[in-house]
């Protein structure tokens, strides 16, 4: 699946919008919610060859050696299927996963599976003690009142069910009925108590619970006995603003407006009668954009707006400028390209004040809505770790840098993770085959004797008393006994509609070494986080996949790493099919900019047909004249949308795609050596519209590698370590936890003692100094430093974000954080 921004085509609806939610039956017609309107989307959604979802029968559920302390049920849909995604879970912040789903209709019949059983993800969840429900899903009205209207259907719907989750070996059962007409309100309240009853009876311990909205507009759900006889009622909260809301707005209000989530608690608390122990408030991890006739809140909106994936609106948010919206205490953004777009989602913070609402009020847990659609960013994850993981391991280590030290041993430097006793350091020969791992105390870890003839792979965990992490992408290095030359940068995060192991770095390694070079490689949170500079490289080789809108090819915070690089004499080696889409098609203006002037393309189209590229004659490709690259069969993936480009400002085509002109369709590769932006220094950029991973044979990746680097005249060896002011490095770490109340931690590394006085500062976002944390000369190794929320005076300072500052030796490097109160 290509596209992850949705065009959601629904009738606009004109009504004078009080801030209420439009669900279920009652509201206007042509509202649906999110989860309709995607269930709708992806209905033909073909999922991804990668793996056998209907093998043999799914292992039990074990138990979960720590859980985190409330529920946390996640909603899987089938579009987010695949297995590179179900592989990037955090199942120590899961208890239960919800596939949706399988379709229902009026007479009880499954008429859509939409690959349930799915084995593979009801087998790597319940390893890992986390369970594993059916969602039954119908929409339809008409067939609702069919269904719930007849014993018989009734009866034949919930035979088919348990007979579904008794095959899968699955554990309960989740019902997303929605739209149900006035009238069904007893006959709701009948199915399902048959349908626990009968779960309860057939699959002893089986889960049974049912999605229920914001606002019972018709009064069709009786919580108080559906809580009497389900296991929880999963309430809707999100689509307060909807996607053809009349005006922009928060998509989940924690305040303000007539409804609102904490209204939505209230009442169900009223009406259950308290019994808040059947409850979980649903979240969203995604959000809407809209066009709007005005920049402020509430602004007409100028048709249907397009739902976004957090990772997507994050990076929006990012790139045009996070506003808090006091009234809903939710984020949004805003930015004008001739008309005005207004995004509304939540974040970590707003998350952060969601959970608080269920933890004041007693409640089961929280559900999400959906699984995955934060890509591979943690910073929900960590809203969920600082609310309700007290008993759970640590989150996975955010950036991974292996490096050769200018002594002659290698480093592997993690980010530190929130909570984490230790890391482990898994390490392979071919980056497939791990040993079990070495445990060290340090996020900072030092090798020696490694042999300069073999190449090793890394990645890493974090650990602690409940557990341990997920894993980091896989790294490598080649030791240099000195400074290696090349970077190598992974900077494919994408999960959804791809297939992603996380290990392409193995495919660059031995065409790296075939050429005579040495590396050391970074994922590309490094990068951002100032972990590694690429400043210390002659040549930098950026993975970027199949990386896209939604995980965005290069970030506003890549771009700002990169330009400087580039107009300082860099050479940058960057492959991905989707570089353009994102940056051109899909881009802003600063980021059409930046592919204009530093990647120097025209991007022309976004899928050739094709998985055949060819050098130009008399370029630095010439003579490969039959370069392929997978269709989904060669062992990486099917690049499917290869863009083409051509070369702008100076660049020279050098690959094309044989038999599609690259007047009309464009080329697969390009070329440029000389000045870039304001800089001075000549610098050299090569980019290839096909992901270099995919190509195939390794012959021909060597082939193409020899030649990039070649056209960079990087120089090799030993003899050349950087000079020590590119080796004087320092790390500044994410503040933990964050948010926080009262106090967080602040660590940070010199990779060298300081010349003179290491500053530690702490500023509100007016610029304004709060308190000197550090200020004075310090020695080589990691430091830590306790902020308790004061200023200079011992006074406490009030809620809000705060920007850490670390200065050293004339260069610095800032991070933000959150006091919450």
């Amino acid at each position: 699946m290509k596209r992850i921004i949705v065009n959601l085509f629904l009738v606009a609806v004109f009504l004078s919008f009080s801030g209420r939610i439009l669900a279920q039956e009652g509201a206007p017609e042509g509202w649906k919610s999110i989860m309709q309107i995607e269930a709708e989307q992806y209905r033909d959604f073909q999922v991804s060859p990668d793996v056998d979802k209907q093998g043999k029968r799914p292992m039990d559920l074990v138990p979960k050696t720590s859980s985190p302390s409330r529920e946390i049920f996640g909603y899987l849909p089938y579009w987010q299927s695949d297995t590179s995604i179900v592989n990037n879970l955090n199942y120590n912040l899961l208890t239960t996963i919800a596939y949706f789903g399988v379709d229902i209709d009026g007479q009880g019949n499954i008429t859509n599976g939409h690959d349930w059983p799915y084995s593979y993800l009801i087998n790597r969840a319940h390893s890992e003690g986390v369970r594993v429900l059916l969602t039954a899903i119908l929409f339809n009205g008409t067939q609702l009142s069919t269904l719930l209207g007849s014993q018989a259907n009734r009866t034949r719907c919930i035979n088919n069910l348990v007979a579904a989750v008794q095959n899968a070996n699955a554990d309960g059962v989740n019902i997303d009925f929605e739209g149900v007409p006035s009238g069904q309100r007893a006959n709701m309240t009948t199915f399902m108590t048959a349908l626990a009853d009968s779960f309860h009876t057939r699959i002893p311990g089986s889960y049974v619970s049912i999605f229920s909205p914001a606002v019972d507009w018709s009064s069709n759900f009786d919580y108080d006995a559906l809580a009497d006889v389900c296991d929880a009622l999963v309430m809707q909260g999100y689509d307060y603003h909807w996607s053809s809301a009349p005006t922009s707005g928060a998509v989940a209000p924690l305040t303000g407006y007539t409804y609102n989530v904490t209204w939505t608690v209230n009442d169900y608390l009223t009406k259950t009668g308290g019994d808040n122990a059947k409850l979980i408030l649903s979240v969203p991890y995604y959000g809407f954009e809209w066009d709007t006739d005005g920049d402020q809140p509430g602004a007409n909106t100028l048709g249907t707006g397009n739902s976004i994936f957090y990772s997507t609106a994050y990076g929006n948010a990012q790139q045009h400028g996070r506003i808090w919206h006091t009234s809903s205490q939710t984020p949004w953004y805003r930015y004008n390209n001739g008309t005005w777009h207004q995004g509304w989602y939540d974040d970590s913070l707003s998350l952060a004040l969601k959970y608080n609402l269920v933890n004041s009020r007693d409640l089961q847990g929280i559900a999400i809505w959906a699984l995955g659609y934060d890509g591979t960013r943690l910073e929900l994850q960590g809203a969920l770790s600082d609310a309700f993981g007290v008993t759970a391991p640590p989150l996975r280590p955010n950036g991974l840098y292996v490096y050769n030290d200018p002594n002659g041993s290698v480093r592997v430097i993690v980010d530190r993770s929130s909570g984490a006793n230790g890391y482990r350091l898994y390490r392979s020969a071919d980056g497939v085959s791990f040993d079990g791992g070495t445990d060290y105390a340090s996020a900072n870890i030092v090798l020696n004797n490694l042999s300069p003839d073999s190449t090793y792979y890394y990645k890493v965990s974090a650990f602690n008393d409940n557990g341990e992490s997920n894993q980091t992408e896989v790294l490598g290095v080649r030791p240099a006994g000195g400074a290696a030359p090349i970077l190598v940068v992974n900077g494919f995060d994408r999960t959804t509609g791809t297939v992603n192991t996380f290990n392409f770095i193995r495919r660059y390694a031995p065409s790296i070494v075939a050429a005579g070079y040495r590396f050391d490689a970074a994922s590309n949170e490094a990068v951002i986080s100032g972990l590694v500079s690429l400043a210390n490289y002659q040549a930098v080789i950026w993975i970027s996949g199949e990386e896209g809108t939604a995980d965005e090819s290069f970030s506003l915070a890549e771009q700002q790493l990169v330009v400087p690089y580039l107009e300082e004499g860099g050479q940058l080696f960057v492959s991905g099919s989707e570089i353009g889409y994102d940056l051109s098609e899909r881009g802003t203006s600063t980021d059409q900019g930046f592919y204009l002037n530093y990647l120097k393309a025209d991007y022309v189209r976004d899928q050739v047909a094709t998985h055949t590229m060819a050098g130009i004659s008399g370029g630095i490709f010439d003579g490969l004249l039959n370069l392929t690259f997978d269709d989904g069969t060669h062992g990486t993936y099917n690049v499917d949308y290869p863009d083409g480009i051509n070369p702008a400002g100076g660049a020279t085509l050098a690959m094309t795609y044989p038999g599609f002109p690259s007047g009309q369709y464009g080329g697969a590769a390009i070329l440029y050596r000389g000045n870039f932006g304001l800089g001075q220094v000549p610098g050299a950029v090569v980019y290839m519209a096909v992901p270099f991973e995919t190509i195939y044979p390794a012959a021909n990746r060597d082939g193409v590698m020899a030649a990039v680097l070649q056209y960079f005249n990087i120089t090799t060896g030993v003899e050349t370590p950087g000079p020590p002011e590119l080796v004087r490095g320092f790390h500044l770490e994410q503040n933990y936890p964050n948010p926080f109340n009262p106090e967080t931690t602040i660590g940070f590394t010199l990779n060298l003692a300081s010349r003179g006085e290491v500053q530690l500062r702490v500023f509100d976002t007016l610029g304004r100094e709060i308190k000197t944390l550090v200020n004075e000369k310090l020695p080589a190794g990691r430091h830590e430093v306790r902020w308790r929320g004061d200023n200079q005076f011992g006074e406490q300072v009030p809620s809000g974000v705060y920007l850490y500052q670390l200065r050293v030796d004339g260069r610095q490097q800032s991070g933000k954080m959150t006091l919450l109160k």
